[in-house]
């Protein structure tokens, strides 16, 4: 069966399979497949399609695989439940196709999971890959098979799918390569027939393409064939192939990139050429060797390098070839402790490397190796002679602030309250500071007051025995008195935090800069106009001179409230409206719900009782969706109250719900909404086709542009999730299938203007 009957099988099995396991040999492109079933079925399902790569989760730990696959999925943060428990919440109600993509390590507790979610959400399909069966109660075994390949003696014919695949990398990277001809035509089918058509064997043998003719690679496929079943009269089984390819790729390696490859393997998700410098590094390979055996590495198709070449990653049958590698080499231990040292320090240098302008830069080469980072922090947690050492390391990254931006601070706190309960009991500053931290999400996240409470207590109580100032601790303790109670005495608390931790210096210039922001939003928030304008013009000096974005957008919040409590609150929503387009261009998951909610109360100072409601509303759908509960914070939810009575006493009860009603599911839909509908609405507003929204009528136009949804996403500062998410709302609106019914659609409205209207020239692409 080729790959175009099993695409037309699978659709019609995943119609009534909750979970399809597609199987088969390292390399023989499951994912590829998964992929392509993925986007031929994406319009079937109303909530889209998601993948989640596995192949970096590893260690068995059920509930950070939950967490893996919930940050995947894009679900949004819950204080209150653990990570399986936010999972099932979210997905329970939703039609979605998950895409879970090399499940073989972690066969167990993806067999847990899987059993979980898809006993609770009816309209959720599953497709996974692994190498072993799930055993999931309704699980569909498929065999992957390799591409179909030309009988030995057939005449030329490209359609086949292993000749194609040969031919499009020959293409791409053999130099001189002049394509299939009658001539070279029967070795091609021979080299094909020798890899059995797996597609991994045929990448790895285009390689070799690159350094002799297809006749001579025939020949020498002939010789390795030949080794491998000298002592066996039955066919070569498809993973024995596969294996002998790899090893065969392995013995054309130099005994340097043999080494490095092994080495390699260690990490997950990818590596930097600095990474892999200091891990890879000694015992046979000097440092200043690495880059160019990397590179080696890289013509040989080995390692793979992002389209800039900053990052580098193994396809996993490649890795775990490394990873066999170097168990046989006894190098295992060596590796991983140089693995978990470069990882320590790097989190550390990035908690201690902020200056402002360069906070975009660390956030991304956090979230870049954050798969490095988690199975670097489980190890030294797990290991009691290590504990001390995670538990630093989740601080340092919790100082980041990575988690925040991402939108993942639940995790943060399962970090956190594992590297407590592991690290030795002891009163020092590292303890202290780690609770005050957990204190601090907690708050963030809207954990019951009490708790949050106690948890404070617990970090002064041992910064007393401690006897030594400790900002983290004076900081909590400010921000708990300012948001859990509205008392502006904890403004003095945030000052000596902020004057603290600038004393500490230049590695404690991240948290002086939030201690900043926080002290700041309390004078505009519980402070008297004397204290909040003056307050509010420092801040955004200091970060107009730091050039720090996020802190930029939240001195335009803080100016914006200013303005709508004492100044002009048409000026208020201009300005806040500016802070939510940083914030949407620096893809902060934080921040926005804050300002949209902000927002509600400048419309109601203007006199908007309407555009006050829907503020409102969706930053409390936004609330709810993402898990915070705004109410546990004082001085947001008494100036909302406030917002919203005067509303309803303006609009009356139903006039009020129905603007207050929200269907926005996620903070990338929300901001499409508050800033994008203006410009659609003025965008041939007579035009727009009825049921489409705003924000969906916004991408519809670009689309019928011609952009790509990558395109799309940059255009509106959006994520190309959520361009993906509105096109399938459109198509299923429009009753179209396609990008192109939609191009079509669009052009036959502008060539088809309504009756009375003038329509513009414009200048064609050929002349912009």
């Amino acid at each position: 069966m080729g790959r175009k009957e099993l695409l037309a099988e699978l659709r019609r099995r995943i119609g009534v399979a909750p979970l399809i396991t597609l199987t088969g040999v390292g390399g023989a492109g499951k994912t590829r497949l998964a992929l392509e079933l993925a986007a031929q079925v994406d319009r079937a399902y109303d909530d889209g399609v998601r993948l989640v790569e596995l192949a970096s989760a590893r260690g068995g730990d059920p509930e950070l695989l939950a967490q893996v696959v919930a940050s995947a999925v894009g679900v949004p943060d819950q204080a209150t439940t653990t990570p399986l428990e936010t999972l099932v919440d979210y997905l329970k109600p939703r039609k979605l196709l998950l895409v879970l993509d090399n499940c073989e390590h972690l066969v167990e507790p993806v067999a847990h999971l899987v059993r979980t979610v898809l006993g609770a959400a009816p309209g959720l399909r599953i497709v996974a890959t692994s190498r072993a069966r799930l055993r999931v109660p309704g699980e569909v075994l498929v065999m992957v098979p390799p591409l179909d390949v030309p009988a030995e003696g057939s005449p030329l014919d490209l359609g086949h799918e292993s000749v194609a695949l040969l031919v499009d990398r020959a293409e791409a990277s053999v130099p001189g390569w002049g394509g299939v001809t009658p001539e070279n035509w029967p070795d091609v089918v021979r080299v094909l027939r020798r890899v059995a058509g797996i597609p991994l064997a045929i990448e790895q043998a285009v390689v070799r393409m690159r350094s002799m003719p297809v006749s001579l690679l025939a020949d020498r496929l002939d010789d390795v064939m030949r080794v491998l079943t000298a002592n066996d009269t039955t066919a070569v089984e498809h993973h024995q192939t596969m294996a002998a390819l790899i090893d065969w790729s392995h013995d054309h390696c130099t005994p340097a990139e043999r080494l490095l490859w092994a080495r390699l393997s260690v990490f997950e998700g990818g590596f930097t050429l600095p990474a892999a410098e200091a891990v890879c590094a000694g015992d046979g390979l000097d440092a200043y060797d690495v880059a160019d055996t990397l590179a080696g590495l890289v013509d040989k198709s080995i390692a793979l390098p992002s389209a800039d070449r900053s990052r580098y990653h193994l396809l996993e049958p490649l890795r775990q070839h490394g990873a066999a590698r170097l168990r046989d080499a006894g190098e295992v231990d060596d590796v991983r402790l140089r693995h978990q040292d470069y990882f320590r320090r790097d989190a550390a240098r990035l908690a201690e490397s902020f200056v402002g302008h360069n906070e975009a830069a660390l956030l991304a080469a956090v979230d870049a190796d954050m798969a490095n980072h988690r199975v670097v922090l489980a190890d030294l947690i797990g290991n009691p002679a290590t504990a001390y050492a995670g538990l630093q390391m989740s601080v340092d990254l919790a100082r980041t602030r990575w988690y925040t931006y991402a939108g993942r601070l639940p995790e943060e706190r399962l970090w956190l309250g594992r590297a407590l309960a592991a690290a030795p009991v002891a009163a020092d500053p590292l303890r202290a500071s780690a609770i005050a931290l957990d204190a601090w999400i907690a708050l963030c996240l809207g954990v019951e007051r009490q708790q949050v409470a106690r948890r404070v207590d617990e970090a002064v109580a041992l910064a007393r025995e401690v006897d030594v100032p400790l900002a983290a601790v004076t900081f909590v303790g400010g921000a708990y008195i300012v948001l859990a109670t509205g008392d502006l005495d904890g403004v003095e608390l945030l000052r000596q935090a902020h004057k603290e931790f600038g004393e500490l210096g230049q590695p404690f210039a991240v948290d002086h800069h939030l201690a900043h922001i926080l002290l700041t939003v309390s004078l505009v928030l519980l402070g008297t106009r004397e204290q909040a304008e003056p307050a509010a013009d420092d801040f955004l000096t200091t970060c107009q001179q730091l050039e720090a974005a996020w802190g930029l957008s939240w001195a335009h919040w803080c100016n914006g409230v200013v303005e709508t409590r004492w100044g002009d609150p048409k000026r208020a929503l201009e300005v806040l409206r500016e802070g939510l387009r940083i914030q949407r261009a620096i893809r902060d998951k934080w921040g926005p719900l804050w300002t949209i909610e902000a927002l509600g109360w400048a419309h109601v100072r203007a006199g908007d009782a309407r555009a006050a409601a829907r503020m409102l509303g969706l930053a409390h759908r936004l609330h709810r969706v993402t898990g915070v509960r705004v109410d546990g914070l004082v001085p947001f939810s008494l100036l909302s109250e406030q917002t919203a009575a005067q509303a309803r006493a303006a609009l009356g009860d139903d006039e009020y719900e129905r603007a207050y009603a929200s269907r926005a599911e996620s903070v990338d839909e929300a901001l499409a909404i508050v800033l994008d509908e203006d410009v659609a609405a003025n965008s041939a507003p007579d035009h727009r086709p009825a049921g489409l929204t705003p924000a969906e009528w916004n991408v519809a136009r670009l689309v019928g542009d011609g952009l790509s949804n990558t395109e799309v996403a940059t255009r509106l500062v959006i994520s190309p999730a959520t361009v993906h998410t509105h096109l399938t709302r459109i198509y299923r609106k429009l009753d179209i299938a396609n990008r192109h019914q939609l191009i079509t659609l669009l052009a036959s409205m502008v060539e088809r203007p309504p009756p009375g209207t003038v329509r513009r020239s414009s200048p064609s692409r050929a002349d912009m």
